[in-house]
């Protein structure tokens, strides 16, 4: 049973492997050696080392787990940018955009450049080249883009991120530590300096409870109470009946 259990091809078999490949990388993402950490990076790297060893998962839940997963992962990256997201666009938005396009460009120029003199597959160097910049998204697109071109998929694509993504987190730790040494700076005065300058904003909200007993107020809507107090306000729990959204 518990044979079938780590290299069977059941449901249970996936689910199991899969918890355990979360579990055991979170935990080993919070061992740090200098300071550093490789973090939920230990999730892939334990991930390939019980591919190794045979346990395989199960081809529709694999993909259904894939695609929820990259869905969450978004998702969860536009949850933490989404208030300061517009502000900074305003201000920043054509120097940030100009750069983002810049980089796609010269990492698009650097791959091809490396299938023309190395000889291999454009195909499994798209994946090394979303592997080296840590971008998953750009994977799940390669992969997409791939089946609904070709109508199958491609192994290579993940396999060429799995080979690049480790090393391009340490290359990326190794030159920020390299940088910080070089120019000398401090992360908490950089910090200071940041929230200074307004550059990260927090948004966090007031959590107030109110008692209306102004009898002007009764009947009025959410919106018109608003608009006579001048503030911006959400009223996440209403129990009193005169006040109506």
């Amino acid at each position: 049973m518990f044979e079938e259990l780590l290299f069977g091809s059941s449901t249970a078999h996936t689910i199991f492997i899969l918890a355990a490949t979360i579990a055991l990388g979170t935990l080993l993402g919070k061992i740090k050696i200098g300071g550093v950490s490789l973090g939920v990076t230990w999730i892939l790297f334990v991930g390939i080392a019980f591919g190794h060893f045979g346990m395989g998962l199960d081809p529709q839940v694999l993909g259904f787990v894939k695609e929820f997963g990259l869905i969450l992962f978004i998702y969860s990256v536009g949850m933490q940018v989404g208030p300061g997201f517009f502000a900074s666009l305003k201000k920043n938005g054509l120097k940030l955009n100009a750069l983002s396009i810049g980089v796609l460009l010269v990492g698009i120029l650097v791959t091809c450049l490396i299938s023309v003199a190395s000889g291999t597959s454009l195909v499994s160097l798209t994946g090394v080249m979303a592997g080296a910049v840590t971008n998953t998204p750009a994977l799940g697109s390669a992969q997409q883009t791939y089946l609904d071109t070709m109508g199958s998929s491609e192994p290579s694509i993940a396999l060429g991120y799995a080979v690049a993504y480790p090393l391009g987190v340490i290359g990326l730790i190794l030159a920020l530590i390299v940088l910080r040494r070089v120019f000398r700076v401090d992360p908490v005065q950089e910090d200071e300096r940041l929230h200074k300058e307004h550059v990260i904003e927090t948004h966090d909200p007031d959590r107030i409870t109110v008692e209306i007993t102004n009898p002007q107020l009764d009947g009025k809507r959410v919106w018109e109470v608003a608009r006579l107090l001048n503030r911006n306000f959400v009223v996440s729990r209403a129990p009193c009946k005169q006040l109506r959204t």
